[in-house]
């Protein structure tokens, strides 16, 4: 179903907003008020509804909320909202969620989105990005419909473009009028093609490169950071990451951080809705799962036979047994409630919260020969948090390789649709 006032998709106008209201906790603007309110509320709907339980206790949803970048103070506004929607039910100590399920989750926020009366200014944040999520759009060429569509005055046209790019709702290349404007799902659609078209304007060593690179990615799903970089070199690889060719996930550790590398298409079919976070947790289980395939010792719980503790972790939901890596490598998770770590006199239980989550570890820990690659890699001594790829990407951009600007911004131009 289509939003009556923006003419996208609901699932469009949610994506949208997650992915702003993201931005949006890392900026110090007060603007985009309702993007923020639906997109932060969707989030919190999210995390409270993959819950094991319907009914999830106030201390554990203000863990949630602190997960999500949500302060306490905020929490009760936005469980308001969810209740007024008629999505969760406020009792006694505890927020019962009222039969929601992921694949309504995008519709939901598009939903609290219009019930908020947002602005022409806002509507407009969100058509921008899904133009330049398709292709690469000139500010010449879109500015006139966007004025005429949200209807913007001039000084409020000029603000749409000026905040966008300040908070990251889009990045861009080039100067004034030529400014060229897109994201970082610029590959998640029709990658096939637009991998061509870059590939075609590679030199000749560029294109063998690359083509190695992908080659390994598709038999593996999965590969350390390091080895790609090695392939491509610097420029190649900082010019591709910048558009969103690759995405890098950033497991850390006490000793430092790992980088994941995978394609933007990878996945997708696992994921509802296009639920970004769904596929962030997957990408933070494999790579805890990793550390225990290739680098925790034998006496705390190396894991030699990959795919029977997955599919007994999948069909079983859980795994048991003496192995202290059971409670120590999988804390970022629990923080976030993929999984549940407790202890018996059977020994200690790393429980599976979220199915989904797991069939897509799987795909990315077992895909191909990605453990015996990922070998490569030197992994510290156990994973505490996850960066996802949006986050490494947006950082990537603010390095400085002039090469790699210039060459981002002549990909950026040939991938435009004329």
């Amino acid at each position: 179903m289509a939003d009556k006032k923006s003419g996208l998709a609901k699932g469009v106008v949610g994506g949208w907003l997650l992915h702003h209201d993201q931005k949006l906790l890392n900026s110090k603007t007060v603007e985009f008020e309702n993007i923020a309110t639906a997109g932060r509320s969707a989030r919190l709907l999210s995390a409270i509804s993959k819950e094991d339980h319907w009914s999830v206790e106030n201390d554990r949803i203000v863990e949630l909320g602190r997960q999500l970048g949500i302060r306490k103070h905020e929490l009760l506004g936005l469980l308001d909202i969810l209740a007024s929607e008629g999505l969760v039910q406020i009792g006694d100590g505890v927020v019962t969620v009222l039969g929601v399920t992921q694949a309504r989750l995008l519709d939901h926020a598009a939903n609290i989105f219009d019930a908020h009366e947002p602005t022409g200014l806002e509507y407009a944040a969100i058509d921008l990005a899904e133009r330049g999520s398709t292709s690469p759009v000139r500010r010449t060429d879109c500015a006139e419909e966007l004025s005429d569509t949200h209807r913007l005055s001039r000084v409020e046209l000029e603000d749409l473009f000026t905040q966008s790019e300040h908070i990251g709702f889009v990045d861009y290349e080039g100067m004034g009028e030529d400014r060229l404007y897109f994201n970082g799902s610029l590959f998640k659609r029709d990658h096939a093609d637009k991998a061509r078209r870059i590939l075609d304007n590679l030199t000749t060593t560029e294109q063998q490169n690359l083509l190695e690179a992908d080659e390994r990615l598709r038999s593996t799903g999965c590969l350390p950071a390091a080895s790609v970089h090695k392939i491509l070199g610097d420029v190649l690889w900082s010019k591709l990451h910048q558009i969103g060719y690759f995405e890098v996930s950033i497991v850390s550790n006490e000793y430092g951080s790992t980088e994941f590398v995978t394609k933007p298409e990878a996945l997708t079919k696992f994921v509802p809705s296009g639920l970004a976070d769904m596929l962030d947790d997957a990408k933070a289980l494999s790579s805890s799962l990793t550390f225990g395939i290739l680098a925790s010792p034998t006496h705390r719980g190396r894991i030699n036979s990959p795919s029977v503790l997955m599919d007994a972790f999948i069909n079983r939901g859980y795994v048991e047994g003496w192995a202290s890596a059971i409670k120590r490598d999988y804390t970022a998770l629990e923080r976030k409630g993929v999984v549940q770590v407790s202890s018996s006199s059977k020994g200690h239980r790393l429980t599976l919260l979220k199915p989904e989550v797991g069939k897509m570890a799987r795909e990315l820990v077992l895909k191909g020969n990605a453990a015996s690659i990922a070998a490569e890699l030197i992994i510290g001594n156990r994973t505490t948090d996850f960066t996802g790829p949006e986050a490494a990407r947006t950082e990537e951009r603010r390095k400085e390789i002039p090469e790699a600007k210039a060459s981002a911004a002549r990909s950026l131009n040939i991938l435009r649709k004329r």
